[in-house]
This record gives C-alpha cells, structure tokens and sequence, in this order.
C-alpha cells in the first residue's frame, strides 16, 4: 500500500507527463496535414485522446488521495515483489512477445483477441464471461470501424484473412 504523499506524487507526476505529451511531443513529432477530411482521422487525434486521459487520470489519482480518508498507522509495506508477481509478471512478458511475433502470422484482430484472453487467465478475472466477450467484440468492432469506416488497412494474418 503506497503512502497517500507517493500516491499524490505518482498523480502528478503522470500529469506532467502528460503534459510534455500533449504540448510537446505531440506538436513536434506527429506530422499534421493542413485539410483532414474528418478531425477523427487525423494523426494527432488519438494520441491527443490518450494525453488528455492522462492527465485526467493523473488528477484524479492525486485528488483522490489528496481527499481521501487517513491511512492506518502502523502498516508496514513489503519490500518488494515475491514469487507470484515474479511469475505473473514473466508471464506479461512471455504474452507481450508472442503477441509481436504472432501478429505477421496471425493478423492483429486474431491475435488481440487471444492476447486479450491470455491476460484475463493470467490476471485471474473473476468474470470470465464479459472477458470473453470483450476480447471477441472489441478487436471485430475496431477492425470493422477502422477499415470500412475510415479507410485504414488493419494488418491481416497469413492464415486466415477477415472481409
């Protein structure tokens, strides 16, 4: 359990990277044509949709233990992690480099899905129905919306290819 002052710095801390998120690297590195046809479709919107979501993360972790209730006296921390985070934490790993290597063959969608439900096992959801679910409907949705909607090729497998 973090200290309420850790909690407040880790809040704005991710606030400040935001910020050099949102009003540097964004600007500078993301190449903005003068017309986009749709605001939706230009290069800087997601990335701009992620920077303002840290930030609001950010703010809302350090209000939060900012106002929050008092910390019990007396509560030790671990030092650090044990055998069960080692593992699952081997186990993001060994998921995350599958995942790279799977995509040329497999394509994303398929290949999210699976990574999707890799990450439910390992992290031990507790509803496995809505998990599955999610990790079906959400890479079909996005690939559907960003190829027939707006025009952007989603990298598809060798084996077997979506419409």
């Amino acid at each position: 359990m973090l200290s309420r002052r850790d909690e407040i710095l880790i809040g704005l801390g991710v606030m400040a990277l935001a910020a050099l998120f949102l009003w540097w690297l964004i600007p500078t590195y993301v190449a903005i044509p003068r017309r986009v046809p749709n605001r939706a479709l230009a290069p800087s919107f997601w990335p701009n949709i992620i920077g303002w979501t840290m930030m609001l993360a950010g703010a809302l972790l350090a209000t939060r233990a900012t106002l929050g209730p008092a910390l019990p006296t007396g509560t030790a921390d671990r030092v650090g992690p044990r055998g069960p985070e080692f593992l699952r934490l081997f186990g993001m790993a060994a998921i995350m480099l599958v995942t790279y290597l799977a995509i040329p063959v497999l394509g994303m969608v398929w290949v999210s899905m699976l990574t999707f439900l890799a990450i439910l096992f390992l992290t031990g959801a507790k509803r496995l129905g809505w998990g599955v679910l999610v990790a079906v409907l959400l890479p079909l949705t996005l690939y559907f919306f960003f190829t027939k909607v707006a025009g952007v090729a989603i990298p598809q497998g060798q084996i077997v290819r979506l419409p």
